[in-house]
């Protein structure tokens, strides 16, 4: 068997500034986008980096000054999605990576005889993943702003287009993951498409199939579609007390 080629040191110190900047990303913000800047200059096309800075979109504390927490996330997601695409001259190229996915994917013994092989295969692997992290991030958030705003309801359309060429139930390891592709799709299915009847089918699928404390977003998602069906309220209502069973709020005592 071939080995793994050991990291160079360039790759190793790139590596320990990236760990050091996701440090920063719930403390110091101004410091973060300081460091992004300086490694976005070093490595433009790094994958890892990219990945790093979605995390700092989805996950860093929203500043003071933005009234909406949806609205300021979905616009770094968007930077994220505009700056890893070829045409912006990022590093993944959409239509090839579709092109390398289409194809038969190598033998494990073939990529172990050819090193150019099994480094393609990882880099797509990787640029796969980020790109799905991000439609899934992207779509689940002009899902929030579209439930608040209808002038919001066609960027979630557009979204959920870009999210069905990569994203499926069967490509998404964790079932938080399948949670938040089920409320996107159910919520596509009630705003974009005024198909209520879908949206429950979905969010029933998603309640048997999955399991997790996120099964609560479903419960929630199902009482606004319950609610907008003539004589179905009794229903949600039943749903929200069952909630409050499986899910309790605790008091902290004073």
């Amino acid at each position: 068997d071939s080995e793994e080629k050991p990291d160079s040191l360039e790759d190793v110190v790139f590596k320990a500034k990236l760990d050091h900047m996701a440090k920063l990303r719930a403390k110091n913000a101004t410091l973060y986008q300081e460091h992004a800047t300086e490694l976005k200059k070093e490595r433009p096309s790094s994958v890892p980096l990219l990945s790093e800075l979605l995390s700092f979109a989805l996950e860093s504390p929203v500043p003071s000054t933005e009234l909406s927490e949806e609205k300021w996330r979905a616009k770094e997601v968007e930077l994220v999605y505009n700056a890893m695409q070829n045409t912006n001259d990022g590093p993944i190229d959409v239509i090839s990576l579709a092109q390398y996915f289409g194809l038969n994917e190598p033998d494990k013994d073939e990529l172990e005889a050819d090193e150019e092989a099994k480094k393609l295969n990882k880099e797509m692997k990787e640029q796969r993943k980020v790109l799905r992290k991000t439609l899934l991030s992207r779509a689940a958030l002009a899902g929030d702003l579209a439930d608040k705003d209808s002038l919001a309801v066609a960027g979630l359309g557009e979204a959920v287009t870009e999210l069905k060429k990569w994203v499926s139930v069967a490509c998404l390891e964790s079932d938080k993951e399948k949670v938040k592709l089920a409320i996107i799709l159910a919520r596509h299915a009630r705003i974009c498409q005024d198909k209520k009847a879908t949206a429950v089918s979905i969010l029933l699928k998603a309640k048997k199939d999955l399991s997790g404390k996120e099964l609560k977003q479903v419960d929630d998602e199902l009482v606004k579609v319950y609610g907008l069906f003539d004589g179905m309220v009794h229903v949600g209502d039943n749903l929200k007390e069952g909630m409050l069973a499986r899910f309790p709020v605790l008091k902290r005592g004073v």
